[in-house]
């Protein structure tokens, strides 16, 4: 077990990137620079001093309110932060002070813009998309480097989501956009086959739930455009934490 103070700073690390990734997600589907200008209230216009920019922290002081305009701060700001430090806190936990854990906590960094962005503008930029490739090219060779994973699992990884998706897209043509093809080709050579095709299958099954229960309550209909980004990234998550455990689970349960 890690000691407390080193869970700490891992968790804070993660909620100042969660901050870093809100100007990803408000500025890059504006095709604004995200590497250069301070934040900035998108209400009044102020710039935001770096003691009111702390992630969560200033959220609460201010209680979701701009403090020069006292126009309301989305609370998307706060949840971004957090879920961003408490996959990067995970990362570490389960896979320790390891390159493993480095990459997997990039790689939900991107999950989390993408996701985001997804839901408010039903895009994946291809900047976000060619940044997983270059994650999962690094990943992949690591891997095989060090572990001598074969490197036909990543191969394959790229296609085993992606094709279905490409020939689903085919067949319906209103059913997913090429974003979602070309993301989860990138996330594929990330994870290898196996764990996109768990992944795959668990944010159909997700975002099948889901669109059930918005019909069942009405707040959807047949025309109803549901980003699948965020289901996908869910389920690769989830496949990453805990897709292992749950594949040998089942394989036991089932040859048993």
């Amino acid at each position: 077990m890690y000691p407390i103070y080193s869970l700490i700073v891992i968790f804070i690390v993660g909620l100042m990137i969660g901050s870093f990734l809100n100007v990803c997600i408000y500025r890059i589907p504006l095709e604004r620079t995200i590497v250069k200008g301070r934040s900035y209230c998108p209400s009044c216009g102020k710039l935001i001093p770096w003691y009111l920019n702390l992630p969560v922290l200033s959220y609460l002081v201010l209680r979701g309110r701009c403090k020069y305009c006292r126009e309301h701060i989305s609370p998307i700001y706060p949840v971004v932060e957090l879920l961003n430090g408490i996959l990067t806190l995970l990362a570490f936990l389960l896979y320790g002070f390891s390159m493993t854990a480095v990459f997997f906590s990039v790689l939900f960094s991107i999950l989390i813009v993408i996701s985001f962005i997804d839901l408010q503008h039903q895009i994946i930029p291809d900047g976000l998309v060619i940044s997983l490739f270059i994650l999962g090219i690094l990943r992949a060779g690591y891997c095989i480097a060090v572990y001598g994973e074969p490197w036909y699992t990543f191969a394959i990884g790229l296609v085993a989501a992606s094709l279905p998706l490409f020939i689903l897209g085919l067949i319906l043509p209103d059913s997913l956009g090429g974003g979602d093809i070309k993301f989860m080709a990138a996330a594929g050579l990330f994870t290898g086959w196996k764990l996109i095709l768990f992944a795959l299958f668990w944010g159909n099954f997700i975002a099948l739930i889901c669109v059930i229960v918005l019909f069942i309550l009405k707040k959807a209909g047949r025309r109803t455009r549901v980003p699948f980004g965020p289901f996908l990234s869910l389920g690769i998550i989830s496949a990453l934490l805990f897709g292992d455990q749950l594949i040998d689970l089942y394989l036991r349960s089932f040859l048993y």
